[in-house]
């Protein structure tokens, strides 16, 4: 897999047209944030490939035919390359880096490496990028800096020490959660490929289980997990709506993600059925 998308075959007007971004793309760190939300507020994540037993390529040009031509989402390994791609073009150095997921899993289970993010180094020192986790997934990058708390007018954020890994945390009430662990040390296209592999193949992994569709407001986030639509605000009052049917379910991507599904197209839940 090159890990770079082609300049010919990266058309960066086309992207800035899908994210809304008109400003002059610089390779600086206010640059980086600006289009780090508009990515989030445009492109949502989602998962529909899997749960349909379709492929997933992380091949670049795939990606940016399926994120930006097509006006699809994708999850982290497809967001993540076309980001990267973007910015490498604007003139940033970007590292791709593995993280094991522990948001929402049990303490005593090592999770697989499933999770791409990306290390962008910038005038301010190196910073954490990730335009692809979703729920509870980075609004702007956050500095890779372990002396202190970041995004203090919403969702705290921090990236703390642990043994030789580095690990993101949100603080939610009063209360310090991991959501990843990460090692620092870049890694080859091999090891991207293998971890989508298992994200889209394996029959135990998450996205070939569960639905997760999400995307950034300019007031928070809205959510679709499995059967339940949740709409959430900067303040943490959530709207928890349930999605009974088949027909709803494609509604609701339709009308808040911009995400369109044929009626054949039937979405198959571990332990959650929806009916037509």
């Amino acid at each position: 897999m090159n890990a770079t998308i082609p300049q010919d075959q990266l058309e960066l007007g086309l992207y800035f047209q899908r994210i809304g971004f008109t400003a002059e793309a610089k390779p600086t760190l206010s640059s980086l944030k600006h289009l780090h939300r508009l990515h989030e507020e445009s492109i949502p994540f989602e998962n529909l490939d899997p749960l349909l037993n379709r492929p997933v390529s992380i091949d670049p040009p795939d990606v940016f035919e399926k994120l930006v031509a097509q006006k699809r989402g994708g999850y982290c390994f497809e967001q993540n390359t076309l980001f990267a791609a973007v910015l490498r073009a604007i003139g940033f150095r970007v590292d791709p880096l593995l993280a094991r997921v522990s948001w929402l899993a049990p303490e005593d289970v090592t999770t697989p490496l499933s999770h791409m993010v990306l290390r962008v180094e910038t005038e301010f020192g190196p910073h954490l990028a990730d335009v692809g986790f979703g729920g509870v997934g980075l609004v702007e990058p956050i500095a890779l800096d372990t002396s202190e708390t970041q995004h203090l007018d919403f969702e705290p954020r921090r990236i703390i020490q642990r043994d030789e890994q580095l690990v993101h945390q949100i603080k939610l009430s009063d209360d310090w959660n991991d959501i990843y662990q990460l090692s620092p040390k870049p890694v080859p296209p091999i090891d991207l490929e293998i971890g989508n592999w298992y994200s889209h193949t394996h029959p135990q992994a998450r996205f070939r289980n569960s639905l997760l569709v999400a995307r950034l407001t300019k007031t928070g986030r809205i959510v679709v997990a499995d059967t339940e639509l949740i709409e959430r605000d900067w303040s943490g009052n959530a709207k928890r709506t349930e999605i009974k049917s088949q027909s709803e379910l494609r509604q609701i991507l339709s009308d808040r993600f911009d995400l369109e599904l044929s009626p054949e197209d039937r979405i198959v839940l571990a332990g959650k059925p929806l009916k037509n």
